[in-house]
Parts: structure tokens; C-alpha cells; sequence
């Protein structure tokens, strides 16, 4: 596989139509029938998972956030939860946006970029958003009539819990969020 500039895996095939039905597997999160590992291919003890680069440069990377997180949810039938999670899921990208998108450069020149994740859990369903800064996020209350500093406290009302880590060896943070799924 070679990697894509939007930070999707592009797999290499002859006919498009495969070819994209094959990318879409790979950006849902889903294993490939083809890998030689049973465990993956039949999904015995592996996770959920989606995740997608978002373009930071564009200004329609929280209106891409929330079309991936839709459509991972109903993917997954998790229409219930859907409102919030795609809420949470705005709200951590802007922010990473917006604050996140330090000096970091990548090799080629370009700007590090923002990556937003979800992993399904047994009772919750995490949403993960990395971004290149090593800045910690502050939850604060807003002044009555500010328009900015609402992000957190919103994902904070919206979810179970929330917080983040940071890898010293390597740079930037990931903000997380976990959203409880209905009782079954």
C-alpha cells in the first residue's frame, strides 16, 4: 500500500470501482478478507476503528469531521449517540485547529496534520483527535456573551469522560473523549 497525501491508505488495484470499495474499508476501519492473519480477517478480538487525516488548511475540516463521524456511526448502528458524538468530535477538531496547529512542519514541507480516530469499546465509544502541539487543553468557563472557549465545556457536558496525553518521544497530543453507548 502507498500512503495518500490526505492521510488515507490507498491500496493498489487495476479497477477503480475496487479500488475505492477497498479504500473505504481501510478508512472505516474494517480488515481486508485478504490479510493472512485470522484473527484480523474474521475480526476475533480486534476493535472498531476509524480514523481519517483531516485537511487543516481547508476550511471545511470540522464540516469533514463530521460527515466521517456520521457516517462511521451509522456504519457501526450507533445512531443514538450519533448528535453527541459528532458534537464532541466538531469541537475537538476546531480546537486542534485552532490552537493545535503549532510551527510543527513535516519532512516534505508541509503542515503536520490533524487526525481524528474512533474505537468502539464495550460501553463506550472513544473519539481520539491528534494534533502536532504539545499544548495542554484548558477547560475554562466561558464569559456569558464570548463566542470562543465553548469547545470544552461542551465535550466535557456531552461525554463520560474526556482528557489528554501526550508522548514525550514523540510530538504533539491527542485529545480524547469517551461517549457512553445505550444500555442493550
Amino acid at each position: 500500500m502507498t500512503p495518500r497525501r490526505e492521510g488515507t491508505f490507498q491500496p493498489q488495484s487495476t479497477s477503480a470501482a475496487h479500488d475505492t470499495r477497498r479504500r473505504q474499508l481501510l478508512f472505516l476501519g474494517e480488515p481486508l478478507a485478504s490479510t493472512p492473519n485470522l484473527a484480523v480477517r474474521t475480526g476475533l478480538g480486534s476493535t472498531p476503528f476509524a480514523a481519517r487525516r483531516l485537511p487543516v488548511t481547508s476550511h471545511h475540516c470540522c464540516y469533514i469531521a463530521r460527515q466521517f463521524t456520521r457516517q462511521t456511526l451509522r456504519r457501526w448502528n450507533l445512531h443514538s449517540i450519533c448528535d453527541d458524538a459528532v458534537q464532541i468530535a466538531s469541537e475537538l477538531v476546531a480546537n486542534a485547529v485552532r490552537h493545535g496547529q503549532s510551527d510543527a512542519v513535516m519532512a516534505e514541507g508541509e503542515q503536520a496534520g490533524v487526525w481524528l480516530a474512533f474505537a468502539l469499546r464495550p460501553r463506550t465509544l472513544l473519539c481520539v483527535v491528534r494534533d502536532p502541539s504539545q499544548l495542554s487543553p484548558r477547560l475554562r468557563a466561558p464569559q456569558p456573551l464570548a463566542e470562543h472557549h465553548r469547545g470544552l465545556p461542551i465535550v466535557n457536558a456531552l461525554s463520560k469522560t474526556w482528557g489528554w496525553t501526550t508522548a514525550p518521544q514523540a510530538q504533539g497530543k491527542s485529545v480524547w473523549a469517551r461517549v457512553a453507548l445505550p444500555a442493550a
